[in-house]
């Protein structure tokens, strides 16, 4: 009877961020996507007749601890800018390391042209510690 033995899925543990080279303790939680704006073509009668492609997009968002998006604010301030959203998306680069486990190989995706749009804090009674989901967008997703 042969042996089946599984490769170990993704977990938590094993994801790492770094920002601007800096590897992020901070990190609640990401998620991002690559996509192409897509559209149903029409012309006559009220069906499509095609379904046409254009450009290529990223986007998502980071959750951090408040703690974190501090330090992240107070480096943005002292290189002059006025909080992270104000950082020109030439200077910020994302990597997330997807370390090996039994039977996966180690992945690397890199978000190139990283741009933060949004900062809301917000918190609910009851709360055991600020978390602060920032969405952005970005050029291009490198994945190897």
């Amino acid at each position: 009877m042969a042996t089946v033995i599984d490769s170990q899925e993704l977990e938590w543990k094993h994801a790492t961020l770094s920002l601007l080279g800096v590897v992020i303790n901070g990190l609640r939680g990401f998620k991002y996507k690559i996509g192409t704006e897509t559209e149903v073509l029409f012309a006559a009668g009220d069906e499509g007749v095609g379904i046409q492609s254009g450009n290529r997009k990223v986007d998502g968002s980071i959750k951090f601890l408040k703690s974190e998006v501090d330090r992240l604010n107070d480096a943005a301030v002292a290189a002059g800018f006025r909080d992270l959203t104000d950082v020109p998306y030439q200077l910020i680069s994302a990597t997330f390391l997807y370390r090996v486990a039994y039977g996966r190989p180690q992945r690397v995706d890199t978000i190139s042209g990283l741009k933060f749009t949004d900062l809301e804090k917000a918190m609910e009674q009851g709360a055991k510690q600020m978390d602060i989901d920032i969405p952005f967008l970005g050029l291009k997703i490198k994945s190897r």
